[in-house]
């Protein structure tokens, strides 16, 4: 059985354009599935089919075998949400949102505990949501994802507004619960987070997948590997597999340094999409 599963998903928030146009793939268990896209491509949307915050057609998707389309109040506890916009509830204290999430799924409080320690957010747990900082914020609602211990982790932009460290950690985090086989579904748009955490990378622009392969295949397929030779002061770029050249530059004696170079997935997004990661719609 297929952790995820999409047959011909379609969706139209007006009729006239498709958000999202007739997509299919599947996601192994245990799996770490990126939807790696420009702003505004569909990849949000995308997630909220998937987890029935907007309602499916019926058999387009299934998640644990489950049709979403039918999914009860029950099978949602195996899913987890993390969204990059804040949905939390100024209000209320950090503890008091994670506490309110957990009683509609009967989690006790050391779960609670136990999930914002480790995400490192336990001492601010009596402060007001809405004093919290952007990337302490996003911390929180990757906490609420995590509190049921779900099957499943849904996560958009998982570290978006978090300091450097802050986000290695977080990342650190993820790494750690897809080892214990939580498979993860990643929207983002921030290439090095994509190769920091998944196995496959979807390539999604205007509702559609261009391409789904692993990082390392895309550039073994798309890439192009170069020796960067700095000459004085100017810096030469050849072709890995021009030997004549390589070793015209190698014994020229004015060199100062060589460094390999390959095409990074963003370039790699680029040739095959034709846009940028940070182009809007």
């Amino acid at each position: 059985m297929k952790a995820i599963e999409v047959k011909n998903l379609t969706f139209s928030y007006d009729r006239k354009v498709n958000a999202v146009d007739n997509i299919s793939f599947t996601v192994e268990k245990g799996e770490v599935f990126g939807f790696l896209g420009p702003s505004g491509a569909g990849k949000s949307t995308t997630i909220k089919l998937l987890t029935r915050l907007l309602m499916p057609q019926v058999d387009r998707v299934f998640i644990l075998g489950q049709d979403m389309a039918k999914a009860d109040h029950k099978f949602m506890r195996k899913i987890g949400i993390s969204f990059e916009n804040d949905v939390l509830y100024p209000a209320l204290t950090g503890y008091e949102n994670l506490y309110f999430h957990a009683k509609l799924y009967g989690i006790n409080k050391q779960e609670i505990k136990d999930v914002m320690k480790t995400l490192d957010i336990w001492d601010a747990r009596d402060k007001l949501a809405s004093q919290y900082s952007k990337g302490m914020k996003t911390r929180l609602v990757l906490a609420r994802a995590l509190v049921t211990r779900p099957e499943i982790l849904f996560l958009d932009e998982p570290t978006s507004g978090m300091d450097p460290d802050i986000a290695a950690y977080v990342r650190k985090v993820l790494k750690d619960l897809n080892k214990q086989g939580t498979t993860m579904f990643v929207t983002t748009h921030d290439m090095h987070e994509a190769e920091q955490l998944c196995d496959r990378i979807a390539f999604f622009n205007s509702g559609k997948i261009v391409d789904i392969d692993t990082p390392e295949s895309y550039k073994k397929r798309y890439g192009e590997s170069r020796i960067l030779f700095k000459v004085d002061d100017a810096i030469i770029a050849v072709d890995r597999k021009n030997k004549e050249e390589l070793l015209r530059l190698i014994e020229h004696d004015q060199w100062s340094s060589i460094h390999s170079r390959e095409a990074t997935l963003e370039e790699i997004f680029i040739k095959v999409v034709g846009r940028g990661l940070k182009d809007g719609e």
